[in-house]
């Protein structure tokens, strides 16, 4: 059984790649349409729209990370249980469990959430911020 859940795991980690690329892709859109948009001088509403879709990309980005690691809780939750049932579980289904633990979060992992910061002010930060200062 626990082999079942690996083999799952693993299935989900290629929906978590994509995920990662659409954020990542997400970002440079955001970055370059305030970039361009930048270059091109636009005005006030020009600039509140563009930061809205900036703050609405970081969101986004947000509830994908927080849906990623509440999926490997999810799995080591399924450890849990499955140790639960008497099962002997693998030092590495222990340790993914230590490591992750089963508690559901609205947040991604640090290092999501750094890369989602930076990601805004990236796209904020040619609208807002003249480059000459």
């Amino acid at each position: 059984m626990e082999g079942e859940i690996w083999s799952t795991l693993h299935t989900a980690r290629i929906a978590n790649a994509v995920f990662f690329i659409s954020m990542m892709v997400s970002i440079w859109i955001a970055a370059r349409f305030s970039s361009v948009a930048a270059e091109k001088g636009i005005n006030m509403v020009g600039k509140i729209i563009c930061s809205l879709f900036a703050i609405g990309v970081f969101m986004g980005n947000w509830t994908i990370g927080s849906t990623v690691m509440n999926s490997y809780s999810g799995f080591a939750k399924a450890f849990e249980m499955l140790g639960e049932t008497g099962v002997e579980l693998s030092p590495m289904a222990t340790g993914y469990i230590e490591y992750f633990g089963t508690e559901m979060t609205g947040m991604p992992n640090p290092v999501m959430m750094l890369v989602g910061v930076t990601g805004l002010l990236i796209a904020l930060a040619p609208l807002w911020f003249n480059s000459s200062d």
